[in-house]
């Protein structure tokens, strides 16, 4: 009654925590500003509505569950943050409930909560159920497979494997990175069979081999034809080739610590020994073939097997060691080999040592409590905050072309995104000439370049970025140029490509060129994926500049004749062998659309400081 009762109580505390750590995701994923890969997501993926390879935009940022569940939430709920990280925070509940199942795969209880603690208060490492990324829906159905898997191994019954592959098929889908855990759990599930092969049960074993072969080795293949596609193209450019310790283990520490450290790799190091070491104390102590078949060791399997993969893969085919996230499943394998082995251990002997090397893994938890926070994400720092497009929207004159904004090319994304959020009014950031003098607004880090202060005031400053916002204290004057107003596709066009305006460059070298746009812009297509484009070239069609502005960006519907596009791009110092230039429309997908009443001017800016100055 005693034990029954103790089995309740870790329930409730079990609940409890959860609860806890998932209202907790919830308010990050509400308040944190969206991050560079998620602006990405939602623009090339989400906003479109394409997800599957093939037809969606060829990239590594493509997770294909994920994009699939978030096109899903944004159609329902809008482009909120809290809308489109909705799919991976309702996967952090099944997390949970696997991560409490595995754990009760350990006899020792003070080991339990270990390794529960470890893993869901690993605060870096649960955060990703705070984004539209793959990783963290990736890790939940990860941890359904390997529960999955344990049961196969102790049962062999049909139903296990096939929840086990679909759970890691599911996994797959959302981070491709686990393809060879995929392919380690199905090797796993074919020497299971052979070991449990039985001449009087040929039928049962044919059924699970059927079961592996279309569920687990058909989906593989076509994961790995698709990995092999996108390394083709240059997809795989993740990570390095410069070592396993380098590469996949710095890069995680930085990860889930938050910062690098040294200190912590020997400890990485010492707890790789101590695995190694007690699983080979363990085998020595009962040499069989069984001894192999314990459902307790399927961590350290996945962790070694990983590991080998990773060797493998670069020195044959020359494919990066994972970094950070890519090798984020390095981690519950590390925690769940060095609890496992520790629980074996004290079941055979009872050491009370398997307590000392088990509890310096409660500083995870610790470091949760120290880094809780709904202000940022450790991860990436280039978040654009609200604040800063509230004071640069209040200069902005409706109908009016908007300031100029000027940033590092990894700002541009969350700008845009919040732009629009916010009604895409505002131009993008300006990054190709970065750092500049010319923009009206920079997003920018002071300490530098001093130098900004002398053209430049600050306006406001966000402490977790070390970002300023700067406005010119004189912004420069402009010189029209030309301007071509009446611009018409005198009806409905699907051409991919349509003039706006084309001069001679004539003596403009070193001038910036800001291209000035009013279009009437009508199609039934949401979202329209048009470019306005500036192309700048020699006397022999060489390119010299290119600068684009996507419709898509700014807004999603364009049906409305007083919905106006409005809006700029800067050209920034033309080269002395400029010969002229053109500025057209790129209609990518060849759809339907009309413009009437359309203009572009072409003005130079008027600088008031030295064509040398140098930032």
């Amino acid at each position: 009654m005693n034990n029954r009762s103790g089995i309740l109580s870790d329930k409730k505390i079990f609940l409890l925590l959860s609860l806890l750590i998932w209202i907790y995701l919830w308010l990050r994923a509400f308040f944190i500003p969206i991050t560079y890969d998620e602006a990405a997501t939602f623009y090339h993926y989400i906003h479109f509505g394409r997800f599957l390879p093939f037809i969606a935009h060829w990239d590594a940022n493509n997770h294909i569950l994920n994009s699939a569940l978030s096109i899903i939430s944004y159609r329902l709920l809008g482009s909120s943050e809290l809308a489109i990280r909705l799919p991976n925070l309702i996967f952090a509940p099944l997390f949970f409930y696997f991560c409490y199942k595995i754990s009760k795969e350990i006899s020792n209880k003070t080991l339990q909560w270990i390794f529960f603690l470890s893993i869901c208060l690993s605060h870096n490492f649960v955060d990703f159920f705070t984004l539209t990324r793959g990783y963290g829906m990736s890790m939940a159905l990860l941890f359904g497979a390997l529960w999955h898997l344990i049961n196969v191994v102790k049962f062999n019954l049909g139903k296990y494997y096939l929840y086990t592959l679909i759970f890691i098929n599911l996994a797959v889908l959302s981070n491709l990175t686990l393809l060879t855990s995929d392919l380690i759990i199905i090797g796993l599930l074919f020497l299971n069979i052979i070991y449990r092969f039985k001449a009087s049960d040929l039928k049962k074993s044919l059924k699970l081999s059927a079961i592996n072969l279309l569920l687990g080795l058909t989906p593989a293949f076509l994961f790995i034809k698709l990995l092999f596609i996108m390394k083709e193209k240059g997809l795989l450019y993740y990570g390095l080739t410069d070592g396993f310790l380098q590469v996949s283990v710095r890069t995680l520490i930085k990860l889930i610590a938050g910062w690098e450290s040294h200190i912590i790799g020997y400890f990485i190091i010492f707890y790789f020994l101590i695995i190694c070491a007690i699983f080979i104390y363990l085998f020595v102590k009962n040499i069989n073939i069984k001894f192999f078949t314990n459902s307790n060791f399927i961590f350290i399997y996945l962790l070694f097997g990983s590991f080998f993969a990773c060797l493998l893969l670069s020195l044959l085919l020359n494919i990066n060691y994972p970094e950070d996230r890519t090798g984020l499943y390095f981690f519950p394998f590390f925690i769940g080999s060095i609890i496992f082995m520790c629980d074996r251990l004290y079941s055979k002997l009872h050491l009370k040592i398997i307590y000392l090397i088990a509890l310096p893994l409660l500083i995870i938890p610790v470091h949760f409590l120290f880094n809780m926070n709904l202000s940022h994400n450790s991860r990436e720092n280039e978040r654009v905050i609200q604040r800063f497009y509230d004071k640069i929207n209040a200069e902005y004159v409706q109908g009016k072309i908007p300031p100029t904004i000027g940033g590092a090319r990894q700002r541009e994304m969350c700008w845009s995104f919040l732009n629009f959020r916010n009604g895409g009014n505002l131009s993008q950031v300006h990054y190709s000439n970065y750092p500049s003098l010319d923009e009206d607004f920079q997003l920018v880090e002071i300490d530098k370049n001093k130098k900004w202060l002398q053209y430049y005031k600050s306006i406001d400053y966000d402490k977790q970025t070390g970002f300023s916002l700067l406005k010119r204290k004189k912004p420069l004057d402009k010189l029209l140029l030309y301007n071509k107003s009446d611009i018409s596709t005198k009806g409905e066009i699907n051409d991919e490509f349509f003039g706006l305006l084309k001069e001679k460059a004539g003596t403009l070298s070193g001038k910036t060129l800001l291209f000035a746009y009013n279009l009437s812009i009508l199609s039934k297509q949401k979202p329209l994926r048009i470019w306005i484009v500036v192309t700048v070239f020699d006397k022999n069609k060489k390119q010299l500049r290119y600068e684009r502005l996507q419709f898509d960006w700014h807004k999603t519907e364009w049906n409305d004749e007083k919905n106006k596009f409005i809006n700029i791009i800067l050209v920034h110092d033309l080269p002395p062998e400029s010969d002229y230039y053109s500025t057209y429309i790129w209609n990518i997908d060849k759809e339907f659309f009309k413009i009437q009443n359309g203009e572009c001017s072409v003005f130079e800016l008027i600088k008031d400081y030295d064509s040398d100055f140098k930032m």
